[in-house]
C-alpha cells in the first residue's frame, strides 16, 4: 500500500513540473538525452500578412472531433497581450526555451491554446498553441529560440514545491515541413520521490506562420526502471500531419 501512495506521489510530482512551465504562459507558458535541430526554413511568403486576434486564434484551433487523430479536451483558452517569462529560468539567456515550451511569449500580441490528447496515446500534458506577434516579431521570436539551443546545453528551473529542477536540452533532428520555419527540440529532466524515480521527456516544435507561432508541446513521465526500448515506445513523437495542418490553419486565420 505504502508502494503505490509512494508510485503516485511520484507521478504526480513529475506531471507537476511539467504543469511549473505551462503555467508561466497561463500568468501571462526521444530522450532529451537523444537528439535535437532545427528545420530548415521554408521560402517566407511576398504578402504581407496582418496579426490575428485573440478571438481568430481561438477560433483557429481544433475544436470538438475536428482534429483526426486527437480529442480535442475543452474549449480554446485565448487572452490579449504579452507572456511573463519565468524568471527562475537559469542561465537567463535559456528563458526563450521556457517560453517555447509553455507556448507563450512576452513578444506576443495574443495567444489561444487547446489541450488534445493522441488517440493512439496520449501524454499527460499536449497542449497547442497559437500566438500572434507584430511585424517581424514571429521572426526574431523563432530566431531567440534557436539561438538559445545553441546556447543552453541544459538549464534549470523551480518546481511547484520549489526545489530547483535540472533538465537537458537536444535538438530534433528530424525536418518539420510545415509552415515558413520551424524548430523543435527535446526536455529530459528526472525526479526523485520516496526512492522512486520519474523521468520526463518534452518534445517541444515551434512552427512561424506568417506572424504568427504554432507550438505543439507534449510530455510523456515514465518510470527509470522501465528499459531503454518501453521508453523509447512512450515517448513523444513529432506528427507531422499534425504541424502541418495547424499550420495551414493559422495561416488561413491571418489571410482571411
Amino acid at each position: 500500500m505504502s508502494s503505490n501512495r509512494s508510485i503516485r506521489s511520484l507521478v504526480a510530482a513529475a506531471i507537476g513540473a511539467g504543469l511549473v512551465l505551462l503555467g508561466g504562459c497561463a500568468s501571462g507558458e526521444g530522450n532529451a538525452s537523444s537528439s535535437a535541430s532545427t528545420a530548415s526554413p521554408a521560402p517566407s511568403p511576398s504578402v504581407t500578412v496582418r496579426p490575428p486576434g485573440a478571438a481568430e486564434l481561438a477560433a483557429a484551433l481544433p475544436q470538438g472531433e475536428s482534429l483526426p487523430g486527437y480529442s480535442v479536451n475543452g474549449e480554446p483558452e485565448s487572452r490579449t497581450g504579452v507572456g511573463t517569462p519565468d524568471r527562475s529560468v537559469r542561465p537567463a539567456a535559456c528563458r526563450a526555451l521556457q517560453d517555447a515550451r509553455s507556448g507563450s511569449s512576452s513578444t506576443s500580441v495574443a495567444e489561444a491554446r487547446v489541450f488534445i490528447s493522441a488517440s493512439t496515446f496520449a501524454p499527460p500534458i499536449e497542449t497547442l498553441t497559437f500566438t500572434s506577434h507584430r511585424p517581424g516579431g514571429a521572426a526574431s521570436y523563432l530566431a531567440a529560440v534557436d539561438k538559445a539551443l545553441d546556447a543552453c546545453p541544459s538549464l534549470s528551473f523551480l518546481g511547484r514545491s520549489g526545489d530547483r529542477i535540472r533538465a537537458e536540452i537536444e535538438r530534433v533532428p528530424d525536418r518539420v515541413s510545415a509552415g515558413d520555419a520551424s524548430v523543435s527540440f527535446e526536455m529530459h529532466w528526472a525526479l526523485d520521490v520516496d526512492g522512486l524515480t520519474m523521468e520526463t521527456f518534452s518534445l517541444v516544435t515551434a512552427v512561424r506562420s506568417g506572424e504568427a507561432i504554432m507550438t505543439v508541446t507534449s510530455d510523456s513521465s515514465v518510470g527509470s526502471r522501465l528499459s531503454a526500448a518501453k521508453k523509447r515506445a512512450l515517448l513523444p513523437k513529432l506528427d507531422q500531419a499534425l504541424l502541418k495542418r495547424e499550420a495551414d490553419a493559422l495561416r488561413a486565420a491571418q489571410d482571411g
